[in-house]
């Protein structure tokens, strides 16, 4: 690409350079051929500098590039979204229940399980998680979420016998430094209801970043 430019300059400045001998010719005065040369070579040196300050540009564009690539490639992909798949009420139940999020809509890394209700932590991290839920008025709900046995959050509400009968819902998200093999899930505790339809009750986290 080079050389093109430098044949594409010297062509052109060859031709000014016919066309001012031409001239001063007629008038008897002499032409400077070198102050020419001189001129066609400044140019030359000028765009070979933005050249090599192009490809210089390009070179450390593409180093991060690659870097950036291999970074992305080396760092774990966990998240998962799922609800929990029944239609209707589920409860109440007799003992403190892990739920069961059946309705899988994305669980990238398989951490989660739907067929215990357990995630699982692929790598140590940081990840967040977040639960919802809905249910009538009428029926209590208690939902916990669990790391390892122990108890980190709840969400819940209790029976309205009397009142404005408007459905209920609730929430809770959380934030956990997890070691690999750690384990969170969802109870849903004793003597209370959930309703699930059109994926209202959902149970969901992703891994933030891997430390």
């Amino acid at each position: 690409m080079r050389s093109t430019i430098a044949v594409l300059l010297l062509l052109y400045k060859c031709l000014i350079f016919e066309l001012v001998t031409s001239e001063l010719s007629v008038s008897n005065q002499p032409a400077c051929p070198l102050k020419i040369c001189t001129d066609v070579l400044k140019d030359f040196g000028a765009t070979d500098a933005r050249l090599k300050a192009l490809e210089i540009r390009l070179a450390d564009s593409e180093a991060q590039i690659e870097e950036i690539k291999k970074e992305s490639r080396g760092r774990p992909k966990v998240a998962f979204s799922a609800s929990l798949g029944s239609n209707g009420f589920y409860g109440p139940v007799d003992i403190d229940t892990t739920l069961l999020y059946k309705s899988v809509f994305i669980n990238v890394g398989d951490a989660y399980d739907p067929s215990t209700g357990i995630f699982t932590a692929p790598v140590r991290g940081v990840y967040y998680f977040s639960f919802f839920y809905h249910c009538g008025p009428e029926h209590p709900t208690g939902l916990f979420l669990y790391k390892n046995g122990n108890e980190v959050a709840r969400t819940h509400h209790h029976s309205q016998k009397e009142g404005y009968w408007y459905p209920q819902n609730g929430g809770n998200g959380v934030t956990l430094l997890l070691e690999k093999g750690d384990k969170v899930y969802i109870k849903l505790l004793k003597n209370t209801w959930i309703w699930d339809t059109d994926s209202v009750t959902m149970f969901s986290g992703f891994l933030i970043d891997a430390m």
